[in-house]
């Protein structure tokens, strides 16, 4: 399967986009760790087993290539203007969109905003939502460097079978150059909106998803430590006619836990959006 990487340059920086498979476009924003579209995934991943189906236009959010382009993010609308701007820049008309965690969050801010620029919406294990008594676990105290623990924490907030083989294979107790440069990087920029304790969430997005007025598909993992099932309620609650799936025996990394399902439920979501 080919893969193009290009350029392209908005208002607030240039954004590095990765386009894959053939067929209805759908506009991939990725996870903060291992989901990033120039990373060379180990195992197979969402973004390529949907790719088999429909034509993938992934951009690599701010920070998780380069640290400097960082800067002028201040807060979510920035985010939210940035793709805006990739959407026009790239020329896609009403792109189904699909976010997974952090990519999840933003693309819920989105769709809040110009659901008329969109065809149809699925989150995978979002952030976002502040949901009374369900916190979002303490991410970056657990990521926090630990040459005594390793990453066994990170690890347990990660995925359904911690201790697994997929999971020690991606996220070893140490981690040696250049991973672990990746792995602080990508923790760094995802904390550049994400790092207020319980972090992760915009107090304003949850009564603001009666807004969303796309056909959406809510995904979330059973065994999600990180940000648990009370949060995909909250936004199948909060988004009009929103279908909410469990996956059993996936955690938050869903994407590499059950890709082929996972895509499975795309396609269909964007089948049946048309």
């Amino acid at each position: 399967m080919s893969n193009e990487v290009t350029t392209v340059e908005t208002a607030l920086l240039p954004v590095t986009v990765k386009r894959t498979g053939t067929g209805p476009t759908v506009l991939y924003l990725h996870d903060f760790l291992f989901d990033v579209p120039t990373d060379e995934p180990e195992f197979p991943r969402l973004q390529e087993t949907l790719a088999e189906s429909v034509s993938v236009v992934a951009p690599t959010l701010p920070g998780f290539d380069d640290v400097a382009q960082l800067a002028p993010m201040e807060e979510v609308e920035d985010y939210v203007f940035l793709l805006l701007d990739t959407i026009a820049a790239l020329g896609l008309d009403q792109p189904h969109v699909v976010g997974a965690g952090f990519g999840g969050w933003l693309a819920a801010e989105l769709a809040l905003r110009r659901s008329d620029l969109l065809r149809s919406l699925t989150l995978v294990n979002a952030f976002g939502l502040k949901v009374d008594d369900h916190p979002t676990a303490r991410f970056f105290y657990a990521a926090a460097p630990d040459p005594v623990g390793g990453k066994h924490d990170v690890r347990h907030l990660l995925f359904a079978e911690p201790e697994g083989a997929l999971a020690l294979a991606l996220l070893p107790d140490q981690l040696e150059e250049p991973r672990a440069t990746t792995f602080f990087r990508h923790v760094h920029a995802a904390a550049r909106i994400s790092w207020e304790p319980p972090a992760f969430y915009d107090r304003k997005l949850r009564p603001r998803l009666g807004r969303v007025t796309v056909p959406t598909q809510v995904v979330w993992g059973r065994a999600n430590a990180l940000v648990d099932l009370a949060h995909a309620d909250a936004y199948g609650a909060g988004i009009a006619g929103a279908e909410v799936t469990v996956l059993d025996d996936a955690g938050h990394l869903a994407v590499f836990e059950k890709p082929k399902e996972l895509a499975e439920i795309v396609v269909a979501t964007v089948e049946a959006a048309g």
